[in-house]
């Protein structure tokens, strides 16, 4: 069911810059837990959140954002077991998986439900082999509900150039502004070739911008160094020129 706001849909159809989400934490109330046919308990959760990106393995190695525009995120971690047999409804209809595996952390399980930020919810609840394991709490509602909208300003970078075979560290500076009705947390990866990634993340209120100057190192070993900065739904880059070598001159005799 789609939202009637026609103030989010001139946010996110006409913003001259890139759109961008956030990550915001709500922990569940461990509610409503089920048994087993067995009676057992069933997996323990220890997360319930909701995020506008999570993390994933790009080329099995570098942990990078992934978002897609107008989507946010239910995440849902578990101590043990049956990730598959996972699935969240709201409002009586399935929600799909998110498109990446996020990275795993521990001996935790991880599911990622993708959520349209348009949609209104009234309620929602994960199920396990199709019995109701935890019901959302209302918080989680609000927030799937509320969502912050990101805008990105055009990033610059320093120093203009960098001395050959050194490491310089290097700053990118951009700005973010939450143009949402809720509070959440941007996030980004920052990388160069060969080099991984780092997450670079800040949490604003609805209308509150931000200046970020989030340093990475590179090395002038080539004639150009390359810096990447991947938000999700859109991606910056630029390359650092390498001063040129001096070829010292040799005297005629």
């Amino acid at each position: 069911m789609a939202r009637q706001k026609p103030s989010r849909r001139q946010l996110l159809a006409g913003s001259v810059v890139a759109i961008a989400g956030s990550a915001g934490c709500l922990s569940a109330t461990p509610t409503d837990e089920a048994t087993t046919e067995t009676g057992t308990p069933p997996e323990r959760l220890t997360e319930l959140s909701v995020a506008d990106f999570f993390q994933y393995l790009l080329s099995g190695t570098h942990p990078t954002v992934h978002r897609k525009a107008g989507q946010q995120y239910v995440v849902v971690r578990l101590e043990r077991g049956a990730r598959n047999h996972m699935t969240l409804y709201l409002d009586g209809e399935a929600v799909d998986r998110a498109s990446r595996e996020p990275v795993k952390e521990d001996d935790t399980v991880t599911a990622v439900f993708a959520v349209s930020k348009d949609r209104t919810v009234e309620r929602g609840e994960l199920r396990l082999g199709g019995s109701t394991f935890r019901t959302l709490p209302p918080e989680t509602i609000s927030r799937l509900n509320e969502p912050p909208v990101f805008e990105v300003g055009e990033p610059s970078v320093s120093p203009a150039e960098i001395e050959p075979e050194q490491r310089t560290e290097v700053t990118v500076t951009f700005t973010v502004t939450n143009h949402g009705e809720g509070t959440g947390t941007f996030g980004a990866s920052l990388s160069g070739p060969a080099s991984g990634s780092d997450l670079v993340r800040t949490t604003l209120d609805p209308g509150e911008e931000r200046e970020l100057s989030p340093t990475t190192t590179r090395y002038g070993g080539e004639e150009q160094a390359r810096v990447w900065l991947d938000w999700g739904v859109d991606r910056w880059s630029t390359e650092i020129p390498v001063t040129a070598t001096e070829t010292p001159s040799t005297a005629s005799e």
